[in-house]
């Protein structure tokens, strides 16, 4: 533990993953947008979160929403540091508790992904203004972003162990008409994605899998999109999740040394 507290690691992978959860932001801003604006109109049922919270309204709900794409945007470019993603993290806290129906479990992801961009280095290079340096960073906060990205899939994994799941009746519902899959094959492809999710939890940690790992991701994220129906927010959150196998692939650790000299350049399994 103490070894991931104090350990360093190169803020270019950070800055990837803050690039491209900073676009999936805006695209998710105009989904969440287009929820609250309904639940502000007065046309529709409203389902508060919290008892007492105040009720959304037209005017903060478009104000919200320009502050999440200025600062989404400002995200993906590096310009004003930390700034940007902490403000997405608020922006987006801030919606799922506003009202249920905009809950997601994407929407999720991507607060606690803008959380621990925030507290990383990620802001230090491919920034507006540019600059050269490239200092190490402090590892942890791309330590989390791991757990965070494996644990995801190993609870999406134990989830889907039930009987309406592993019949493929959830697949059959949303596949595609055209994808050439029959009701027979519909519960060996809920099995094979539940093993993939698993494989996924644990190989994208070591490295003699990790490579397997981000092609097993890949299709799978991709079948996601192609074979399923109305599958444009998973777009973002496949996005949210591959731009977590960049860290995996080149977010290694560098020990600090104890003397307190340059760093040793040696990395920390992970």
């Amino acid at each position: 533990m103490l070894q991931i507290l104090t350990a360093k690691v190169d803020p270019r992978p950070l800055a990837a993953a803050r690039i491209i959860t900073g676009l999936v932001a805006v695209g998710f801003t105009f989904e969440w947008g287009r929820t609250l604006l309904r639940a502000s109109s007065g046309n529709f049922l409203t389902m508060p979160v919290v008892t007492g919270w105040p009720p959304v309204d037209p005017t903060f709900t478009y104000a919200l929403v320009a502050l999440s794409l200025t600062a989404s945007l400002a995200m993906a470019v590096g310009f004003s540091g930390r700034i940007p993603a902490i403000i997405v993290a608020c922006t987006t806290g801030t919606v799922l508790l506003s009202d249920q129906q905009t809950y997601s479990n994407h929407l999720v992801l991507l607060f606690l992904m803008t959380t621990w961009i925030s507290l990383s280095g990620a802001h230090r290079v491919w920034r507006l203004p540019f600059t050269r340096r490239r200092d190490l960073v402090p590892y942890w906060p791309a330590f989390l972003i791991k757990v965070l990205i494996s644990s995801l899939y190993a609870w999406t994994a134990v989830s889907k162990i039930n009987p309406q799941y592993l019949s493929g009746e959830v697949i059959g519902t949303y596949l595609q008409p055209w994808v050439p899959i029959s009701d027979h094959l519909l519960p060996v492809t809920a099995a094979l994605s539940i093993l993939a999710e698993a494989f996924l939890s644990v190989a994208l940690w070591l490295a003699r899998l990790r490579k397997l790992a981000f092609l097993v991701g890949a299709g799978l994220h991709l079948g996601i999109v192609i074979c399923l129906e109305s599958s444009a927010p998973l777009v973002g959150f496949g996005a949210s999740m591959l731009s977590g196998y960049i860290i995996f692939g080149y977010g290694k650790a560098q020990r600090v040394p104890t003397d307190g000299s340059a760093f040793s350049g040696h990395a920390l399994q992970n």
